[in-house]
């Protein structure tokens, strides 16, 4: 087999390998892990009962004797800083809507992370084996003159049986502090934000794809795609929590306890109007107290790594940067595209400066393996003499073109290195281009209105696959050569120019639901080599390679 043949298979391999790897095994690691966690007897902190102790939610009529004073009406509020808006009612002290005034949904409307007519943060008290759900509870409130904080309480404020109080920060974080007390009993609450995360873009054809559920507990992060969720959706008990997280393509809402971890168990949902996943969290201790505290933060914003990290416990694993081992380079090649942005406005202009960097900076690989492939060509005479020669005598004919490969400073195989050093940087551009905030909706020329989405016209993927058939028939051998070849030689190259059509096509369906980012990076980054191999072959035409 030639050497542009097995270049060819063996890009098909690397590709899919590294798919296999980057994209679809964890997918499938996170959906067995999803299926392991069961409902089961773990030690926590707070306690040492089973999770299958903790009594059913019900929706007690509640009292003033059981909660004290209620409120005889209810009312809706908001509070807001920079960032976002956020809306509660008081019924259920519970939060109706989280808006980002930074980004939109469309032209007339801003992402509201919290899907219509619904609510999250509602609570459940636990006390003995009983339990009430507070959804449809009056509550009492006071909100702060500055707008960034409100109290909700049921009794008395100075002395409130229960207090459910948020205070937003100065970005994308929401306290949430709930105090119990002034109960004959008290073993717990339950947090429900089963509702989940709203769409935050017209276009949710690969949301089984991009969104995703999160549990940080136990020190290991569980990460199930909404595609296995749907179909198992898991649930159980933790010895330590830290957070849990549901994520559309570019927006999260997660829910981080403060310490002391109280957090017990948790639970997925299906929301079943919008689809998208959505999670319960119970907190829970067999023997009563007195008084029940805990804090939380929740985040609710794009899930960007950098702010992310400001939250601490990992939660920069939220956004999306493929393996762990590989997020350095995601992170590196989000840093370089914003720094390019920050002084060209034009992200596709970007890209193509990216490609032209990376071609530069792979140049002496890139000009070895050419000057190489080149050198293969101009041998072709001295190989068809060997292989005449030695055709009975197989391990002769390796040893003999060993040593010609070597005297000429040829290497059949070296338009694979390369390749092989394009993939890490093939695949975590895939995930900064799929996921990094910064390209949603940035536009490039004409059709291409959405890098992070595929190109709707397949365009792109077109001028690729035309450009790799161009590279494919300049290391084409010429026809003198060919008419030089014994049977079996034009088999070989018979093989080879089949390839060069085949390889385009099966590339084309590759990456025709690729981001049209990517296809834009990786169809100008072979454009430039077409060049370059273009001036490489017309400047050492009759040089002699020896």
């Amino acid at each position: 087999m030639d050497k542009r043949t097995i270049t060819a298979l063996l890009m098909m391999l690397v590709l899919y390998l590294a798919f296999d790897t980057f994209v679809w095994k964890p997918q499938r690691q996170a959906a067995m892990q999803a299926n392991m966690i069961q409902p089961q007897e773990t030690p926590t902190i707070a306690d040492s009962s089973d999770v299958s102790e903790i009594p059913p939610v019900t929706s007690i009529a509640t009292s003033d004797t059981l909660l004290g004073k209620v409120a005889s009406t209810t009312s809706k509020l908001s509070l807001e800083n920079e960032h976002i808006k956020v809306q509660f009612d008081s019924k259920g002290a519970m939060i109706t809507s989280i808006e980002l005034k930074n980004f939109k949904y469309n032209e007339s409307k801003l992402v509201d992370l919290i899907p219509e007519a619904t609510s999250i943060a509602g609570t459940s008290v636990y006390y003995g084996s009983n339990s009430t759900d507070l959804s449809n509870t009056a509550f009492n409130y006071e909100q702060d003159a500055a707008g960034k904080s409100v109290t909700f309480y049921l009794g008395e404020l100075a002395n409130p049986t229960i207090l459910k109080r948020y205070v937003l920060d100065d970005r994308f974080g929401i306290s949430l502090d709930v105090e119990v007390q002034n109960l004959p009993s008290i073993n717990g609450i339950r947090l429900d934000f089963e509702a989940g995360i709203a769409d935050s873009e017209e276009n949710t054809k690969s949301k089984n794809q991009d969104y995703r559920f999160f549990l940080n507990a136990d020190n290991n992060i569980l990460k199930v795609p909404l595609s296995k969720l749907r179909k198992n959706q898991p649930q159980g008990s933790f010895g330590s929590f830290a957070w849990m997280a549901v994520r559309s393509k570019y927006f999260t809402l997660a829910l981080r306890e403060i310490e002391p971890p109280l957090s017990r168990s948790f639970n997925t949902v299906i929301n079943p109007d919008t689809a998208n996943p959505g999670f319960s969290l119970d907190s829970f201790n067999r023997s009563s107290k007195q008084s029940w505290k805990q804090s939380f933060v929740l985040y609710a914003g794009p899930a960007d790594s950098d702010i992310l990290k400001d939250y601490g416990r990992q939660m920069e694993n939220i956004a999306e940067r493929g393996a762990n081992w590989l997020r350095w380079l995601g992170n590196i090649m989000a840093w370089f595209l914003n720094w390019l942005h920050g002084y060209i406005s034009n992200y596709g202009v970007v890209l193509i400066i990216l490609a032209l960097v990376l071609k530069i900076v792979l140049h002496p690989l890139t000009h070895k393996s050419l000057t190489s492939s080149m050198k293969m060509q101009k041998i072709q005479p001295q190989l068809q003499v060997l292989q005449k020669k030695y055709k009975d005598d197989p391990k002769t004919l390796q040893l003999e073109m060993s040593k010609l490969y070597k005297e000429a400073g040829a290497n059949p195989l070296s338009g694979c290195l390369p390749l092989l050093l394009q993939m890490p940087i093939f695949i975590s551009l895939y995930n900064v281009l799929r996921y990094s905030l910064d390209m949603r909706n940035a536009g490039f020329v004409l059709w291409l209105t959405d890098l992070s989405e595929p190109d709707p016209y397949l365009i792109l993927p077109i001028i690729m696959g035309v450009f790799m058939i161009i590279q494919s028939l300049m290391m084409q051998p010429k026809k003198a050569n060919l008419d030089e070849m014994d049977e079996k030689q034009k088999a070989m190259q018979s093989s080879q120019k089949m390839m060069t059509w085949m390889m385009p096509i099966m590339m084309f369906f590759i990456f025709r639901n690729m981001p049209a980012g990517l296809v834009l990076y990786w169809t100008t980054f072979n454009i430039f080599s077409v060049i370059q191999q273009y001036y490489l072959m017309k400047h050492y035409k009759n040089k002699d390679f020896a």
